[in-house]
């Protein structure tokens, strides 16, 4: 983390100006800010210069998440404030609400798992957050400092990846308690440098989790443990379903596998030049893992040659441990690097 004046802050090459806090509130040289993280959106504006988008705190509370963060508009924005939400913010929701500024959310990376924003338990109240118009009532050259909720964190969940407005702030430590001092002028829009909104208790306290609260994503962006991934002109097969340990004999289940790589490239109307690539883990020594590399990428392509028909030329290279694609002191990452990958290239 790293604390910025509001001085500093406007004077950043990556923030627009700020607007100068009212008389008799906290001087915007004299108020440290947290900043953990930043992003520049446009939303749905038409052109301009973007809004700066910052992270202040992930804060720990009682039964949720405090996520603190600000919005700044630039001087002449082309749009009001809630058009740099994105055009649909509502991903994290499970009802079509349109852009709010509630819809925060927190991805932990080691544990493949979203948390989403708490909902609130009446249909009069929009999200468990600062009201619409810390957002909607912002003028250009002033930054509104926010808050919104998401489900409570794990114990040992100790930094985030905050999703908002559409953009990904990450490595975002988790801390506890709420920030002070509070702003004295609370009326929205709390302006960056004089304090901090107050979070509202009441409607933090009646607020529900969604169903589920949270969700893995490891399902959503792929399934690392399939015979066969795909993408662009690339087909990876899994080594451990077509070969024993220490073997370049192909197993059972290999003929299956292998025609269903070849079934896939053609159905992409993929090049005709392929090139069948074998990887190993970093088990054993970088010579012997070489020489079974190049053995088993000739046993996939001698059985490939036969699923594809004529019209194909293949070439087989060896590539050993040299370019693993995860950690190789891990066994579910050893695995993955024992692959064999078939790469296409020319005219379809």
């Amino acid at each position: 983390m790293r604390f910025t004046s509001l001085a500093g802050l406007a004077a950043s090459a990556t923030l627009v100006a700020l607007s100068v806090p009212a008389a008799g509130a906290a001087s915007p040289g004299d108020l440290e800010v947290p900043v953990q993280g930043q992003a520049l959106t446009l939303g749905t504006a038409s052109g301009g210069a973007p809004a700066v988008i910052t992270v202040h705190r992930v804060a720990r509370v009682e039964d949720a998440t405090v996520v603190y963060w600000s919005m700044a508009l630039p001087e002449g924005a082309a749009a009001e404030g809630g058009a740099y939400l994105g055009p649909s913010t509502t991903s994290f929701f499970g009802r079509d609400v349109g852009p709010l500024q509630g819809d925060v959310a927190l991805v932990d990376p080691a544990g493949a798992k979203v948390y989403r924003p708490l909902v609130p338990d009446d249909k009069f109240t929009s999200c468990i957050c600062s009201s619409n118009t810390a957002v909607f009532d912002l003028e250009p050259g002033q930054a509104s400092v926010l808050w919104s909720a998401t489900a409570p964190l794990p114990d040992d969940v100790t930094s985030v990846d905050v999703v908002v407005a559409e953009q990904v702030i990450p490595h975002v430590p988790v801390e506890e308690g709420l920030l002070e001092p509070l702003a004295e002028d609370q009326q929205d829009p709390v302006i960056l440098g004089t304090g901090w909104p107050e979070v509202d208790a009441d409607l933090l306290a009646e607020a529900q989790p969604q169903k589920p609260a949270s969700y893995r994503v490891t399902a959503r962006v792929s399934n690392l443990e399939e015979s066969v991934t795909t993408s662009a002109g690339q087909v990876d097969l899994a080594a451990d379903v077509l070969f024993a340990k220490d073997s370049a004999r192909l197993t059972s289940k290999a003929t299956a596998t292998v025609r269903a790589a070849a079934q896939q490239i053609k159905a992409a109307g993929a090049g005709k030049d392929l090139t069948v690539t074998g990887h190993t883990d970093s088990d054993a020594s970088a010579s012997y893992n070489l020489e079974l590399s190049k053995r088993r990428a000739e046993a996939v392509a001698t059985v490939l040659r036969k699923q594809l028909g004529s019209g194909y030329h293949l070439t087989t290279v060896g590539k050993g441990e040299s370019e693993p694609i995860a950690d190789n002191q891990t066994p579910s990452g050893q695995a993955k690097n024992r692959r064999v990958s078939i790469t296409f290239s020319g005219g379809s």
